[in-house]
């Protein structure tokens, strides 16, 4: 995402992102693909560990989506003062 926006078009950029359903769509399945190399009892160590390190990227995402939201509403709160 480019630099330039302001915290509001961002905010709504990510929105439409994470209501798209292809995006959606590929999250669940890199997820579960994942998911799947953890119950699978002949998964190597490195591989469980290589999955836990994916999991854990697509979790870091959804937080910086998090974060975003929490800067808009402090945003938000600001303009009400």
């Amino acid at each position: 995402m480019k630099s330039g926006l302001n915290i509001l078009e961002k905010s709504a950029k990510i929105r439409t992102l994470q209501a798209d359903d292809t995006y959606k769509s590929v999250i669940e399945e890199i997820t579960n693909q994942q998911v799947a190399v953890f119950v699978n009892v002949d998964s190597t160590e490195e591989q469980r560990r290589e999955a836990h390190d994916v999991i854990r990227a697509l979790r870091l995402i959804e937080d910086y989506f998090d974060s975003v939201y929490t800067d808009e509403a402090m945003y938000n709160r600001k303009l009400k003062k």
